[in-house]
């Protein structure tokens, strides 16, 4: 309660958490080491003779104690069975030292133990899921845009081939549009001259 009233109840502190519908009766066993970690963080927002870290580190110490009660190996392995149910959440500090005080209660009431069955993981929560799937799709683009290159390389060329083919090649068509200028332009040019007549008898010079 202390802590509550110290801290402002719109200041928000993340952790990892796995709800009591996910974790059974493991749910102790299973947010044990998470919380340690979480207040571990929250102790150093505070300075060294802050009175709220040494409360804070008063829990701690408590968690460690209860941890230290079970196997560390098979403490260790029955977290990794339920890594995938696993959430980060940030909670107000009212419902942060609410949960901590639910949790210790469970503790102290007996509560926990290894007998537990994790359910199947959630399709779209497994941890790197997410950044697989993101770094899988920009392959995927990467790829496709560069089979694009050679594609359209491809497209052009039969494009050009068939132009070609129905035209002849640029050299002949350009060949066949100069003829083409030129007889116009002869055509234009060509003027018939009429035959010179003489008006007298004068005889022409060849027949002199």
């Amino acid at each position: 309660m202390l802590l509550k009233h110290n801290i402002p109840k719109d200041y928000n502190i993340s952790m990892h958490y796995i709800p009591k519908e996910r974790s059974g009766v493991c749910w102790v066993l299973l947010n044990i080491y998470p919380l340690e970690q979480s207040l571990r963080e929250l102790a150093r927002v505070f300075g060294a003779i802050s009175s709220n870290k040494d409360n804070i580190m008063i829990f701690i110490t408590m968690l460690q104690n209860l941890r230290l009660k079970f196997d560390h190996e098979e403490l260790e392995a029955t977290m990794q069975v339920f890594k995938c149910h696993y959430r980060v959440v940030k909670w107000p500090s009212g419902q942060y030292f609410d949960y901590i005080r639910d949790i210790l209660n469970s503790a102290a009431q007996g509560e926990g133990g290894f007998h537990c069955v994790p359910p199947p993981c959630p399709a779209s929560t497994t941890p790197g899921s997410e950044a697989q799937d993101h770094e899988q799709t920009r392959s995927r683009g990467s790829l496709l845009s560069l089979l694009s290159i050679p594609v359209t390389a491809c497209v052009f060329l039969i494009v050009w081939a068939i132009k070609s083919r129905r035209g002849g090649s640029p050299e002949s068509n350009l060949e066949r549009g100069h003829r083409r200028l030129s007889t116009d332009a002869e055509r234009t040019i060509t003027i018939p001259i009429p035959p010179v007549t003489s008006t007298t008898d004068t005889p022409v010079m060849g027949e002199a």
